[in-house]
C-alpha cells in the first residue's frame, strides 16, 4: 500500500509538470502532447488497488495544474486567484470523474473516446458561459511552440485539445500493452503506428504550410503606444489624466509620418469618458489636438465609458442608479478622427468577478458578496454581438479587449466581419512581472495563425509587439518600459477554412459527448 501511494504521488506530480510546463516554457508544448498518460495510469491504480479518498487524488492533480499556470491571479485579487483556481479545477475533476465511472460500464477504447468528446466539449461551452476562464483550454498550450500549429487555419485551438487528448490516451495503451502484454502483437503494433503519425505528421503539416506561407496584403503603417501607468496607482487618481496624455502624445509624436494610417492606445487609457457629451474629455481634447497634426491618421482609443438614461428601461439590464438617472459603464474601443468617433465597440466578454457580476439577474447577490472581497460591485454593459471597427478609409479593424482575444471562436468573427487585421489593447500591468502577461501575448499568435491576420497588441503595461499572419513576432517591447514602436502591418481579405466554418471540432465532440452520455443512462437503466 505504501508504494501504491508513493506511486500515486508520482503521477500527480508528473501530470502537473506535463500539462504545466508548456503554458510557461517557451518551445515545450510537445511536452502536453503526453501530459494526461499519468492520469489515465491514476484511474487505474487507484481503482486496483482499492485507495480510499479517490475523488480528492484525482482533484488535487488539476488543482496544481491551475495554481502552476494561472497562481499570478493572486497579484490582482486573493479571493479571485482563490475562486477561479479550485473552481476551474473542481470542472475539470468532475469530466474525469465521469469518465472514471463511464469506465466501470463500458471498456477498450469507448471509455478514452467520452473523455476526450466530453473534454473538448467543456471547453467549446466553457466560452459561451458569463462564469468562464478559459485560458487553460489545452490547445492553447501550443502558444509557446506557434510553429507546431499553423493548422490552427483549419480547426482552431481545440484542434490542438484534440491533439494531445487523443494521442495521451494511444499513448497509454501502448505503455500499457508493453508492461503488461495486454494486447495482441497486431494491436500493439497499430498502437505504436498510431503514436507515430500523431508524433509526427500534425508537427510536419505545420512545416509544410508554415514554408509556403507568405504575408498577404498591402502594408500598413501603425503606432502602437505602451505609456507603462503604473495600474494600481497613478491610473486611480495618482496621476493627472492631462500628465498620461502628455505621456502619451510625447511617445507617438517622434514615430509619426506622413505613412502612419493609426495610432494605437492600450485598454482603459482614459476614464470618465461621456460618450453623448465626448468634447468634455480632456483625452479626447488631446487627441482632437493630435490628430491636426497628423491628418492622414485615426486613432484607436480604449477608454472606460459611460451614457446616461433618465430611466432604468433606456439602459441596459446593466444600468446602475446614480441620484435620479441611470447610466451604463462600458469598456470601450473607439475610432476617432478629426471630426469625431468614427464608431466604437464596447467590450462583450467581461472578466468575471471584476467587470461583471455572473447572472446578476438571477443571482443580484453575487454582487455584495464580490464587493466585500475587492471584486465589482456592479456589472458593466456590453454589446451582444462583435463588431469591428472603420476607419476613415474604410477599412476594417478588429478590436480585442482585454482577454477577448483568449476566445478563439468569438476572435474569429473579426476576419468574418471584414477586419484587415487585428488590435490586441489589454492593460496586462495588473499581474506584475509574471507568466500571466506573457501568456497573454503568446495567445494573440494563435490567434493571428487561425484568422491569418497580423496583430498589434498593445498594452498599458506587459508586451506591446507586432505578430504576423505566421504568428511570428515582428517586433515586441520589454516590461515595464515606456514606449512606442511603430511597424506595418498587412491588410488580408483572405478567409480561413476555421473563420469561415468556425469550430468543427467542439460541435462534433458535444454531439459524441450527449450521444455517449446518452448510451450510459441508458445502460445504468437496464443494469437497475
Amino acid at each position: 500500500m505504501k508504494s501504491a501511494r508513493l506511486r500515486i504521488w508520482i503521477l500527480i506530480l508528473l501530470f502537473t509538470v506535463l500539462a504545466s510546463v508548456p503554458f510557461l516554457v517557451p518551445h515545450s508544448a510537445i511536452m502536453g502532447l503526453v501530459a494526461f498518460v499519468p492520469l489515465f495510469a491514476l484511474a487505474d491504480l487507484l481503482e486496483e488497488n482499492g485507495i480510499r479518498h479517490q475523488n480528492w487524488l484525482t482533484y488535487i492533480p488539476f488543482l496544481l495544474f491551475n495554481i502552476a499556470t494561472t497562481f499570478w491571479i493572486w497579484w490582482v485579487s486573493p479571493a479571485g486567484a482563490i475562486a477561479a483556481i479550485l473552481l476551474n479545477a473542481l470542472q475539470m475533476f468532475f469530466i474525469f470523474w465521469m469518465f472514471r465511472k463511464f469506465k466501470k460500464r463500458f471498456t477498450g477504447a469507448l471509455p478514452y473516446i467520452f473523455f476526450i468528446a466530453a473534454w473538448i466539449a467543456w471547453e467549446r461551452v466553457y466560452q459561451n458561459v458569463e462564469i468562464s476562464w478559459p485560458w487553460l483550454i489545452l490547445g492553447e498550450s501550443f502558444a509557446t511552440s506557434p510553429h507546431l500549429v499553423q493548422w490552427y487555419e483549419y480547426t482552431g485551438f481545440l484542434g490542438g485539445s484534440l491533439w494531445i487528448l487523443l494521442t495521451s490516451a494511444v499513448v497509454y495503451h501502448l505503455l500499457l500493452g508493453a508492461a503488461r502484454g495486454a494486447y495482441t502483437r497486431r494491436i500493439r503494433a497499430a498502437l505504436a503506428f498510431s503514436a507515430a503519425l500523431l508524433f509526427i505528421v500534425p508537427p510536419v503539416v505545420s512545416s509544410v504550410i508554415y514554408s509556403n506561407l507568405e504575408e498577404e496584403g498591402d502594408a500598413v503603417e501603425v503606432v502602437a503606444i505602451q505609456p507603462n501607468i503604473d495600474a494600481y496607482y497613478e491610473k486611480h487618481g495618482g496621476l493627472d489624466q492631462n500628465v498620461q496624455d502628455s505621456i502619451m502624445v510625447a511617445l507617438a509624436e517622434p514615430l509619426m509620418s506622413s505613412r502612419t494610417r493609426y495610432v494605437i492606445t492600450p485598454e482603459t487609457f482614459t476614464y470618465d469618458f461621456d460618450l453623448d457629451h465626448p468634447e468634455e474629455n480632456v483625452t479626447f481634447q488631446h487627441v482632437q489636438q493630435f490628430l491636426r497634426r497628423h491628418p492622414n491618421a485615426d486613432f484607436l482609443l480604449g477608454s472606460i465609458t459611460y451614457r446616461i438614461y433618465r430611466s432604468k428601461s433606456e439602459g441596459s439590464p446593466a444600468a446602475r442608479p446614480v441620484s435620479n438617472y441611470w447610466y451604463d459603464g462600458f469598456n470601450t474601443a473607439m475610432m476617432i478622427d478629426t471630426t469625431g468617433i468614427l464608431n466604437m465597440y464596447h467590450k462583450s466578454k467581461l472578466v468575471p468577478g471584476t467587470e461583471i457580476i455572473p447572472y446578476e439577474k438571477y443571482l443580484g447577490f453575487l454582487g455584495k458578496i464580490m464587493a466585500a472581497f475587492g471584486g465589482a460591485w456592479g456589472s458593466y454593459a456590453r454589446q451582444d454581438e462583435l463588431s469591428i471597427l472603420h476607419g476613415r478609409d474604410g477599412l476594417g479593424v478588429g478590436a480585442m479587449i482585454c482577454y477577448e482575444s483568449v476566445y478563439g471562436d468569438y476572435y474569429r468573427l473579426n476576419a468574418k466581419l471584414g477586419a484587415g487585421f487585428v488590435a490586441v489593447i489589454t492593460n496586462d500591468g495588473w499581474w506584475g512581472d509574471t507568466p500571466g502577461y506573457r501568456q497573454h501575448f503568446r495567445y494573440a499568435q494563435l490567434r493571428a495563425i487561425e484568422t491569418r491576420r497580423d496583430v498589434v497588441h498593445v498594452a498599458n503595461t506587459g508586451i506591446t509587439g507586432f505578430i504576423d499572419q505566421k504568428g511570428d513576432v515582428v517586433q515586441r517591447t520589454g516590461w515595464w518600459e515606456p514606449v512606442a514602436i511603430k511597424g506595418d502591418v498587412h491588410i488580408n481579405d483572405r478567409l480561413t477554412f476555421y473563420v469561415v466554418n468556425g469550430d468543427i471540432t467542439g460541435r462534433i465532440c458535444c454531439f459524441l459527448f450527449l450521444l455517449l452520455f446518452a448510451a450510459w443512462i441508458v445502460r445504468l437503466i437496464i443494469k437497475k
